[in-house]
């Protein structure tokens, strides 16, 4: 066996040897100084280097804190394994599976192609039909499961496009061939003499290479300028449906996450006051000015060739796409029972939960006992209604002869449920509770004190950049886990609501432009073949910047002014009652081994 043979079975077997070595490499942190502080250190540091390399799944890995606390000491089995069954994983766990009915009965691709055929076959308002479901359905269902239905539409609408412009410009090629065939040098008159009947055959030829070339050229010409629209198409997928998601606080789970972490740091005051319909409020506004953006920088992209010129002077190009769209539409046929069915609880199920407690009128929520109600509640009782339903009309005779058939089957949900993002996101909030109890959060918060001395404005935006470069090569949850813990305790250390730095960082974690690796929507693009690294970079790299700056400014515009966030919360008082010598050194003591 050769070297290469050896590194290449090495590298095949990453997951036992790493999965052991980083484990042992880090133990002396826990051994040397024995602290509840360096033992959290240590499991913390073992899952994210499995968090950020992947070599068990993430699923997975979100499991190891049911063994690794209790052996550690830092918190017991039941506590630990409470944090996986949490009132926001139920809220996260219902609308999925709603979204599964929405996917099963093709809910979303009929809103999809309705959508496309408003908008009318012109390119840029193609992109906008594409990006407008794509942005809509991602704030109710899976970002993956909207990228992926979309893909194939976008495909066959290019694949309509570019076969109408080669059979244009095929028809164009015969026309000059024949053109070139009736000027064969054996009309011309036999009276001239050899040398000029010489130069005329030269002179022929050459016109024909020339016209030969130029059809060629003005062929490799279509081809660049469709790669381009292709691209642009594809980008809009993936970035609408990264965008979307910021909008409701079910549509990805960082926002999740970040309602999980908001409640347990405002646990001593009965939660926080984040819920959906507030959530609305701050996250809609960004994902629709975001959404705008990125259509029109996407537009720029596209015409920078003449591809839209083309397609302008080209009816025939509209005509093919108004069709394909029209043909992929009818293939649906007329909207079904359980369609309506799904559509008419997905309405209910997103006015329950904006009227629960839209803050400027009571909502059904004040009707129940004080703290009984949640967001969670309409979810769930919307997903088991979904159980009970029937597909179809009660005394039809496909009922008597195949028996009843509810909207949603249990095989049908566990085939599509993300099982492995509820342990994720499970695991974090036990991890979460962890770095709290243990005082590390509040360790390392202290360790970057050294910022407090900048505006608390700039402090967000440094913490919004972090946060979005580190998202750009891990899971957008697994960096939600990780940081807001250590954000929301660094602004409770510094005396400010810690819902300041926890908001901007959620909203960083789907700023996800960059790299196909990124998030699944954009893996799903990038398989489509008409992008490369750059090409996402290039783009994606506008859209980072201006998203952060709006997230930044809409954080002091309006989402300050709305959550009250220039009130100081409890637990910040508290740190500021104490003062920052009592702070700091509560901070060296927790260096210190016992």
């Amino acid at each position: 066996m050769g070297k290469m043979d050896k590194c290449r079975a090495c590298y095949n077997c990453r997951t036992l040897w790493m999965a052991v070595l980083v484990p042992v490499a880090l133990l002396p942190l826990p051994i040397i100084n024995p602290s509840e502080v360096s033992r959290c250190g240590y499991c913390l540091l073992v899952m994210a280097f499995f968090w950020v390399t992947e070599i068990i799944p993430l699923a997975v890995t979100s499991l190891l804190p049911i063994f690794l606390f209790p052996l550690f000491g830092i918190m017991s089995a039941k506590d630990t394994c409470m944090s996986y069954a949490k009132d926001t994983l139920m809220l996260f766990m219902g609308s999925l599976i709603v979204a599964v009915a929405v996917e099963r009965w093709k809910l979303h691709k009929r809103i999809a192609l309705r959508t496309l055929s408003l908008v009318g076959p012109q390119p840029k308002w193609l992109l906008f039909g594409i990006m407008l479901p794509c942005w809509f359905l991602s704030m109710w269902m899976s970002n993956t499961a909207t990228a992926a239905m979309m893909m194939p539409i976008v495909n066959a609408i290019l694949e309509q496009i570019k076969h109408t412009r080669h059979q244009h410009e095929t028809d164009g090629t015969e026309e000059t061939s024949i053109v070139m065939q009736s000027r064969d040098p054996t009309h011309v008159k036999v009276e001239l003499d050899a040398s000029f009947k010489s130069s005329e055959v030269r002179s022929t030829l050459a016109i024909e290479e020339e016209s030969r070339l130029s059809v060629n050229e003005k062929r490799q010409s279509i081809d660049k300028e469709f790669t381009c629209l292709a691209k642009s198409f594809s980008l809009c997928v993936a970035f609408a449906a990264n965008v979307g998601g910021m909008a409701t606080l079910t549509g990805t789970p960082p926002n999740i996450i970040f309602k999980g972490q908001a409640d347990l740091a405002f646990s001593k005051a009965g939660g926080s006051e984040v819920n959906f319909a507030n959530w609305l409020v701050v996250g809609l506004p960004i994902s629709a000015v975001l959404f705008v953006f990125v259509w029109g920088w996407l537009y720029m992209y596209t015409v920078r060739t003449k591809i839209l010129k083309c397609c302008q002077k080209d009816q025939d190009s509209y005509d093919s796409v108004r069709n394909v769209i029209r043909k992929e539409a009818d293939k649906l046929g007329a909207m079904t029972f359980p369609e309506v069915i799904v559509l008419v609880n997905f309405i209910i199920l997103a006015l329950l939960w904006v009227t629960r407690k839209p803050g400027f009128i009571p909502g059904w929520g004040d009707l129940l006992k004080k703290g009984y109600s949640g967001d969670s509640v309409p979810a769930v009782m919307i997903a088991t209604l979904l159980f009970i339903l029937p597909a179809k009309i009660p005394g039809d005779r496909s009922v008597q002869a195949q028996g009843y058939q509810p909207i949603l089957t249990w095989k049908a949900v566990n085939e599509k449920m993300a099982w492995g993002v509820l342990l994720l996101m499970g695991g974090g909030f036990a991890l979460a509770d962890a770095c709290q109890r243990s005082g590390l959060s509040r360790w390392i918060s202290g360790h970057l004190l050294e910022m407090s001395s900048l505006e608390p404005w700039i402090i967000a935006m440094v913490l919004s950049i972090i946060i979005s470069l580190a998202t750009q090569v891990t899971s957008n949850a697994a960096t939600a886990t990780l940081f807001l813990p250590i954000v929301g305790e660094l602004a409770t250390t510094m005396g400010l609501n810690p819902l300041y730095f926890m908001i901007p960082c959620t909203l960083s974690t789907s700023l996800a432009f960059l790299l196909p690796v990124a998030t699944p929507p954009n893996a799903i693009v990038f398989a489509s073949g008409y992008l490369q690294v750059k090409d996402m970079v290039l783009v994606g790299l506008g859209v980072n910047i201006f998203s952060l700056i709006v997230v930044n400014c809409a954080l002091n515009a309006w989402a300050v002014p709305f959550y009250k966030l220039d009130v100081i919360s409890d637990i910040s008082t508290m740190n500021r009652t104490l003062g920052p010598n009592v702070t700091t050194r509560m901070v060296l003591d927790l260096t210190l081994p016992p």
